[in-house]
């Protein structure tokens, strides 16, 4: 086998680790249950990781995917309409019923986790799921563009009558650790894109790793509340965080049938506004609210990660027999 081949080999083997996010975040949250003096250490740089995710994405960009805008115009609206009602209105609705009586903060986490940008595993998934990955590209960039404004809005609007809701303070945190990496990554790809293009490979497992080691973190840090729930209340966590991830599909998908978009555009935006950024929304309620708030967030990372390569492959196999492949 040539070098050149055995390079693809590699490169292949490495773009399958994001496929399996959802077993590094069970097997981190056993780690943050079972040993979670291993994580002291990294707790302070919590932040910085889920920067590093951020920047990560920010060297996939170009500026030709916000040019798309013009391409899409109705399109990426539709995606970004879908995102920013129907994930922070979920979240509010299955916090407010399942979880506010057992942990005020959990509604807090579940509505950070609706309100949170799209999540960076959509375009892959819409890949999967034969989907407009260009739209796809644009929509996340521009979502994430506007969650500094848009997050802490509508988390203070929907969350702020349960738990203290800092907007200003979550205006500046989500510019620093969103903002700041998507510009600078955007910024060396434009640069330095035959240079970066070498990397490309690695981005992708190095982000698996970064969240999993924020999984790890925040269920360090609530080891002692978790190890008391009743497996009632466990139940409960995942019960939303399922219901939360299917309005986003189902609704997303809604979005695109009452605007009139071609399947592709549906798929796309049902996938969008399903995939959250649950790494920033479990940062974010870790600073504001503690540990015990961002259980919400992590547990959506795990539930988004088994369900969503499920469903693409689901629509996918649906789309191939409707086509007679």
């Amino acid at each position: 086998m040539s070098s050149s081949s055995k390079w693809r080999t590699v490169e292949k083997a490495l773009s399958r680790v994001p496929d399996f996010l959802w077993l590094g975040a069970i097997i981190f949250t056993i780690l943050g249950l079972t040993a979670p003096d291993t994580f002291n250490a990294l707790r302070p740089y919590t932040s910085l990781l889920l920067g590093s995710v951020i920047l990560a994405m920010g060297l996939t960009l170009r500026l030709e995917d916000f040019k798309r805008v013009f391409m899409y115009p109705k399109a990426v609206g539709v995606c970004i309409l879908s995102q920013y009602t129907v994930m922070p209105l979920a979240g509010f609705i299955v916090g407010y019923v399942l979880l506010r009586h057992y942990e005020v903060a959990w509604l807090g986490g579940q509505v950070l986790t609706g309100t949170s940008p799209t999540g960076v595993v959509s375009n892959v998934y819409t890949y999967i799921g034969g989907g407009n990955v260009a739209l796809s590209i644009t929509a996340s960039a521009v979502n994430t563009v506007l969650s500094p404004l848009l997050t802490p809005i509508l988390t203070y609007i929907l969350a702020g009558a349960f738990i203290p809701v800092d907007v200003v303070g979550l205006f500046l945190d989500i510019v620093q650790v969103v903002i700041v990496p998507v510009v600078l990554g955007l910024t060396l790809n434009t640069f330095f894109g035959k240079y970066i293009q070498r990397v490309k490979v690695v981005l992708p497992v190095w982000s698996t790793i970064a969240v999993v080691v924020i999984v790890g973190i925040v269920v360090s840090g609530a080891r002692s509340r978790i190890l008391a729930m009743t497996p009632v209340v466990v139940v409960l966590l995942v019960a939303a965080s399922l219901i939360h991830l299917a309005a986003g599909y189902v609704l997303g998908w809604f979005y695109g049938v009452v605007f009139k978009q071609p399947v592709e555009n549906k798929i796309t935006i049902s996938t969008e506004t399903a995939m959250q950024n649950s790494g920033l929304a479990t940062v974010l309620a870790l600073k504001y609210w503690g540990a015990t708030a961002a259980l919400p967030a992590v547990v959506y990372s795990v539930v988004q990660n088994i369900i969503g390569p499920f469903v693409a492959s689901l629509v996918m196999r649906k789309k191939l027999r409707r086509l007679g492949a």
